[in-house]
Order: structure tokens, then C-alpha cells, then sequence
């Protein structure tokens, strides 16, 4: 049986559960684009070959941050924005962020600069990580912090620790020490990828996600499901058991085959 073939007959079989998902995971080769539905993971091909550094989706939107452009995703597939070298890219309630050269960015059919901020590293909403801490957006006034490799909500991963910002006077405080290199955050869901493994955030306690897969988690997104892609290209995604054919939930895998990846997103 092919793979076109084995992707058919998920389809067929998770099909009538839940509507099917798209996910991108940004790599040294390019953007793929997996689909997935209801804890099944079918077809999967390379939508865009380039040098993809960082990528994004919110509200139907998919943009990624390349070594030569902002692309981001249209009918026609991925088409660049002008935008030049780019480092990060991110949405907030207005649309799309990028940052690359110490320069910030807003798109809106073209970019309009915000600010300057050196090595940035994640967008996410109203916060945006870098070498040199977090920083608040649009102000782009510093929150705090050092060596900031992502940011999601109220939370930041670190080389030395996972903080989490809060009280009247916006103090970070340490909720995981270590070495973090991404966290995720919906509002309901909290992951944090460290270097010993993922974790979830549940009845106020960090538990170990148990993975099929022993290799170092890099980013964590959420869409129906949770969605987390390693640094080898392995593709995973956890599900309830209600929402799956074979009512087994849980975490499943598959291998992309894609070397140097950087992150995943759904639009």
C-alpha cells in the first residue's frame, strides 16, 4: 500500500469524526504541510522549499519567517511579502508581526516598522522574545528577563528557567528551572518543551507528556487537537478518546523526514 494510499483510508476512517486540520512545520528544507484529524496523521508534502527560521497561523492566516523573506500563505501557496530577512513572526489582535535585522514590524498589504529589538526570537501575541529579555507589543517597552528563547501568554522559556509573569506590578517568577526551549499556550492548554521533555501544565501541577518518541520536542501548537513537532521531524499529536475511530487517545507519531526543523503551526 502507498502513502497516498495509507492517507486515503485514514481519511475514510476519521473523516466522518472530526473536519481535517492542516498543520505547517518550518524546517531547513521548507514548509510541510501535514494533515491530520482525529488523532490520525494522513498525507504530508513539502509545500514551500526554503529556509524557513520560524512560522505562525492564527485565524485561518499561515506566515514564515525565512533567511531571504516573510512568506505567507495564499491560494496560490506561499507568496513573499517584501518584508527581507526575517528571524520571527507572530499574530496579535491585529494581524500579522515579523522581525528580523533589529527590526519590528506590522503587515497590513505592506510593513510598517514598530520599533528596533536585536535577535528576536518568538512572537506571540503581545509579547515578543529575545536575546535581551521580553518585550511588550506594541510599545515594545521590556518586560524582563534574559536569553529568551519563546514566549505564549503570561509564560517565557528560557536557558535558565520557565517564568511566568503576573501580580500588580508584573514580576516573572520561576515555575520549571532548567532549560526551556518553546511553551504553548491557548488559555486552557499550557505546554513547555524542555531539554529533558515535554510538559503539560494540569491541576496546577507540570506532568511529563508520555511521547512515542524520544527525540527533543521544539515547538507545541494547538488547533482541535495538540500538535508538537521535534527536532528530527517527527510529527506528533495528542487527541481525547471520544475523538478518535479507534476511541484511543493519547499521543501518536509519524515521521516527516525533515532535517533542522524550527516549529509547527495551524492557521
Amino acid at each position: 500500500m502507498s502513502d497516498d494510499d495509507i492517507a486515503l483510508s485514514e481519511k475514510r476512517m476519521y473523516g466522518a469524526k472530526r473536519p481535517e486540520t492542516h498543520a505547517y512545520v518550518a524546517s531547513g528544507l521548507g514548509v510541510t504541510r501535514v494533515e491530520t484529524a482525529g488523532g490520525q496523521i494522513g498525507r504530508f508534502s513539502l509545500s514551500e522549499r526554503c529556509n524557513a527560521r520560524d512560522v505562525a497561523g492564527a485565524s485561518g492566516e499561515v506566515a514564515v519567517a525565512t533567511d531571504e523573506d516573510v512568506l505567507v500563505l495564499t491560494d496560490d501557496g506561499f507568496v513573499p511579502t517584501g518584508f527581507g530577512p526575517a528571524t520571527a513572526v507572530g499574530y496579535d489582535g491585529d494581524g500579522l508581526l515579523a522581525a528580523g535585522d533589529s527590526r519590528v514590524a506590522r503587515y497590513d498589504g505592506g510593513w510598517r516598522d514598530i520599533g528596533a529589538v536585536a535577535d528576536v526570537r518568538a512572537i506571540d501575541g503581545d509579547r515578543l522574545a529575545a536575546a535581551e529579555g521580553v518585550y511588550a507589543l506594541p510599545s515594545l517597552d521590556r518586560l524582563g528577563l534574559v536569553d529568551v528563547a519563546d514566549v505564549a501568554g503570561d509564560y517565557a522559556a528560557t536557558e535558565s528557567g520557565l517564568y511566568r509573569y503576573e501580580g500588580e506590578n508584573g514580576e516573572w517568577t520561576e515555575v520549571r528551572s532548567g532549560h526551556h526551549l518553546a511553551v504553548a499556550s491557548d488559555g486552557e492548554r499550557v505546554h513547555a518543551a524542555a531539554a529533558d521533555g515535554l510538559y503539560e501544565l494540569a491541576n496546577g501541577a507540570w506532568e511529563p507528556c508520555s511521547l512515542p518518541a524520544t527525540e527533543r520536542v521544539v515547538d507545541v501548537t494547538y488547533g482541535d487537537d495538540t500538535y508538537a513537532i521535534t527536532e528530527n521531524g517527527t510529527f506528533l499529536v495528542a487527541t481525547a478518546a471520544e475523538a478518535t475511530a479507534d476511541g484511543q487517545g493519547g499521543w501518536r507519531q509519524r515521521s516527516l523526514g525533515v532535517p533542522d526543523v524550527v516549529g509547527v503551526a495551524v492557521a
